[in-house]
């Protein structure tokens, strides 16, 4: 062939080889075998480069050339007779098999038809020019195998029978060096068995591309409005913040000044309280939308625990909850801000109440292993079903009446802002553990 002459001759839409065109080597060529099959069924770039690379390989490593392809045309006579009892057998053996009977649902017609197409794809084996449609064909059947769900290794085991099925019956036609011929058809069933099976792979690559496009997508979505989200909340909570503590101030005057037997003043003293709820989602939108940088110190983390118990000693959420610490570990030391370490384990203690029943008991457990220690916050409650517990550190997302369902999204911030990590464990009717872990003071500062 000539210095820079293309290695395969490529006219529009005519090919020979699988899917392409096989190389024919020019007088004199060292190696008639050094060129292979280049399959050109997609206009990706990428894609057919990587086919051209697999066929090229197989071909020359199957030194399948011209020959072999005459071998085999001089078997179709002698394969024309088989191909019904090759069809035959084939189906009776696939349907002995429950994944394959899970997918031929259709009945006796789609077995009939599926016989018909068996057959055709067999008479185009022995008979049809190897062109680019032929090939292409070829590799729709491993899509389309793929979309009914039937297993990839149904593939190998379905291509050994048939080509079993052949070598057998053909032998006994007594065909003139079928030793010969047979092997070059056996070339062609294993590369047609390689392109179905790369088939396969496509297949799965796109739909596993696809569900990933899908969730960066939605992730993408999300982000942006829960950015949304974030900016307005941030800036109706400025706004609300010094208003609703003037309104109070005001409120807590007028009801200080009043008769405590006044018929007015429980009213004034629920208003204060709806007040209060209010101050306190301001205080979570601000938090969640400003977060600030934590001021790391050495924290004993027991000692955090006992004071926070302190403070909600009179929350009405824990009216009727009991509170038990239990610090076995001599140093709970860590390196964090204290004021968003309290910050956090008010709300996991607050959020442990209210799924618990009356009288119900939550546990603060704080341990130590080897480089890192645990904050541990129990409950008996209700639990999480699967679907709440995925989703139980999505910001806004609650299941209860009221709240703002950034308590959790709040902690884990918390929790990560100051080189932490947080996980839950729960049990629906069996009660929920949350667990967040610390490195040790000595293993460098908080970031910031």
């Amino acid at each position: 062939m000539a210095e820079g002459q293309d290695q395969v001759a490529q006219p529009p839409d005519t090919a020979f080889g699988i899917g392409s065109a096989l190389s024919i080597p020019a007088a004199g060529d060292p190696d008639p075998c050094s060129r292979g099959f280049y399959l050109r069924i997609t206009t990706d770039p990428i894609i057919e480069s990587m086919y051209r690379e697999m066929f090229d390989e197989l071909s020359r490593w199957m030194r399948l050339d011209e020959q072999d392809v005459a071998n085999v045309r001089a078997l179709a006579p002698f394969a024309r007779g088989i191909i019904s009892e090759v069809v035959n057998r084939f189906y009776d053996e696939l349907l002995l098999h429950e994944g394959a009977r899970a997918v031929l649902t259709g009945g006796a017609e789609q077995i009939r038809q599926l016989h018909g197409k068996l057959s055709s794809w067999l008479r185009e084996m022995f008979e049809q020019e190897y062109d680019e449609d032929y090939f292409r064909n070829r590799q729709r059947v491993g899509i389309a195998h793929v979309r009914v769900g039937l297993p990839q290794h149904y593939m190998i085991t379905t291509m050994e029978l048939i080509w079993r099925e052949l070598d057998t019956r053909l032998r006994r036609k007594r065909i003139p060096h079928a030793d010969v011929k047979l092997r070059s058809l056996h070339k062609i069933v294993m590369l047609e068995l390689a392109l179905m099976l790369e088939s396969y792979k496509d297949s799965y690559s796109d739909q596993v591309r696809q569900v990933e496009r899908e969730a960066v997508e939605e992730k993408l979505t999300r982000a942006e409005h829960l950015a949304q989200i974030g900016q307005l909340a941030a800036s109706l909570a400025h706004e609300i913040k010094n208003p609703l503590a003037g309104i109070s101030g005001a409120i807590q005057i007028i009801r200080d000044d009043m008769d405590p037997e006044d018929i007015h003043h429980p009213i004034l003293s629920e208003i204060l309280g709806q007040i209060g709820r209010l101050d306190a989602t301001v205080k979570d939108l601000l938090q969640y939308a400003r977060p600030s940088p934590p001021k790391a110190a050495k924290v004993p983390l027991d000692a955090v625990a006992k004071r926070v118990m302190t403070v909600l000693q009179e929350e009405p959420a824990l009216h009727g909850v009991r509170l038990h610490l239990d610090a076995a570990s001599p140093d709970t030391t860590v390196m964090a801000d204290e004021g968003q370490l309290e910050q956090l384990l008010l709300n996991l203690i607050i959020n442990a109440a209210h799924a618990s029943e009356e009288n119900g008991r939550v546990t603060i457990r704080v341990e130590r292993d080897t480089d890192r220690i645990h904050l541990r916050v129990l409950d008996r409650g209700r639990g999480m079903s699967e679907e709440v517990k995925a989703r139980a550190f999505e910001p806004f997302f609650t299941t209860k009446a009221k709240g703002t369902g950034l308590g959790l999204t709040i902690c884990k911030r918390i929790a990560e802002a100051n080189n932490g990590t947080i996980s839950l464990i729960s049990q629906l009717g069996r009660g929920t553990t949350v667990t967040v872990s610390f490195p040790t003071a000595v293993s460098g500062p908080a970031k910031g």
